[in-house]
């Protein structure tokens, strides 16, 4: 029996053909309404308020850019704010609808934040059409890893928020996805290459962060077999050199005004009165203490954590009851081992190709997180978004996690109980904002 074969009969008794479609529908809907609800609920420009991190700042970016018709000059806390060292392509675009808001019976802010709602919407799609590549024959996990993103309270917060993480992640999912397509697809398009180097181009023009994308994009095109040498190396020069050109122009600028490719000096010297971890070690604390203070709050935040007209001041979280998230840790870690156990039981079930396809997220998940570490041992940052540039293998891992811990026939039944409890603590979420 071929691999093929194999998977649609491991798969037979959990296909659900012909509603895919409808209920991903659904799931954008939901996603949206909650969307909505964070967008009109949570007050406007506040730059301490957790689940809408520095939007003030990002605000003034966006606010000048509209204005004046052109990029501001980074000057720390003074001139146009703490956000101008970002990279331009987010503000520029927000800009335009900033114009466009003017018009509406609602300031142009909340107006901005549905256009990180769409980058949210788009994300979902798109970590839908990575599950289908991965699992063709088992439609239920892109279906419930796309709730997951939906559904999932902070990001839903992030994607109602004016800020450039919403169009980072989504570009960051549009690179994975491009490595799906190359890996699973018998004859996979010449142009693959090139829409890789543009979207790893387009995300270096939002967030420095998407540097990352570099040497994920290197490892992924080494991983393409031997047997299409000509298609590795051309693919490797394509993508990394386009990506490295459209992100040319920026770095230029930044040498011109600063003499500071990526703003990274500027940024250390404007940022150097905020809180450090060295403020803590010399406190009395340990590294091991505040390592683990660091870990429990970035965990909470990763899933939810707000700010409160009183807690704002201080950039303190708010988070939910402590039951909630003993419950969301037990239960990633039991995602973890039935993550485990579905590549070694149920390799079938996964496309020619796939695995390579989890070699990349891998290598993308660790420079993440080691890209965190780095930064949380200068500053005290507990901030779980800044794991959410790899949020798609994040959530694919944990839906197939969750579902390999129970036989076939009961497999709908848990993605059900999985989008219901998202969507539990997603209302809860909205609830205390």
């Amino acid at each position: 029996m071929s691999r093929n074969r194999r998977a649609k009969a491991k798969a037979g008794s959990e296909d659900f053909r012909g509603t895919p479609s409808a209920l991903l529908w659904a799931v954008v809907a939901v996603f949206l309404v909650l969307s909505l609800l964070f967008n009109f609920r949570t007050p406007v420009g506040r730059n301490g308020y957790f689940h809408t991190p520095d939007e003030g700042a990002h605000i003034a970016y966006v606010r000048y850019v509209a204005e004046q018709g052109r990029l501001p000059r980074f000057e720390g806390y003074s001139g146009v704010g703490y956000e101008a060292h970002q990279p331009p392509l987010y503000y520029t675009l927000a800009a335009q609808v900033w114009r466009m808001g003017r018009i509406l019976p609602v300031p142009p802010a909340r107006v901005v934040r549905m256009l990180s709602m769409l980058f949210g919407v788009l994300l979902v799609l798109v970590v839908y059409r990575i599950g289908r590549l991965l699992m063709p024959e088992v439609p239920a996990v892109a279906l419930t890893a796309a709730g997951m993103t939906a559904l999932l309270p902070m990001n839903v917060a992030i994607c109602s928020a004016v800020n450039n993480d919403s169009l980072t992640n989504l570009l960051f999912a549009l690179a994975l996805m491009e490595f799906a397509l190359l890996y699973t697809q018998a004859k996979p398009s010449r142009w693959i290459a090139w829409r890789m180097g543009v979207w790893a181009g387009l995300a270096g023009l939002t967030k420095v962060t998407a540097l990352l994308l570099l040497p994920t994009m290197v490892v992924g095109w080494l991983l393409v077999p031997r047997t299409h040498h000509t298609r590795r190396w051309l693919g490797l020069l394509v993508s990394v050199g386009l990506a490295l050109a459209m992100m040319f122009p920026w770095f230029v600028r930044n040498m011109q005004l600063y003499d500071d490719p990526l703003l990274l000096k500027a940024f250390e010297r404007t940022f150097a009165v905020t809180a450090r971890a060295e403020q803590f070690l010399q406190g009395g604390a340990s590294m091991t203490e505040y390592l683990q203070v660091v870990a429990d709050w970035t965990y909470r935040s990763f899933w939810f954590a707000y700010g409160t007209p009183q807690t704002a001041a201080k950039g303190l979280p708010n988070f939910l009851p402590d039951r909630v998230y003993l419950v969301l840790g037990i239960w990633h870690l039991l995602t973890l081992l039935g993550f485990a156990l579905a590549l070694w039981r149920e390799r079938e079930t996964f496309a020619e190709g796939a695995f390579r396809w989890w070699a990349v997220a891998g290598v993308l998940l660790l420079l993440v997180l080691g890209a965190f570490v780095r930064f949380i041992l200068t500053y005290f940052q507990t901030q779980g978004r800044y794991l959410y540039p790899a949020l798609v293998p994040i959530a694919l891992a944990f839906v197939i996690g969750w579902r390999s811990l129970f036989p076939a026939h009961m497999r709908h039944t848990v993605d059900g109980l999985l989008l219901l409890l998202l969507f539990a603590i997603s209302v809860l979420a909205v609830s205390v904002i």
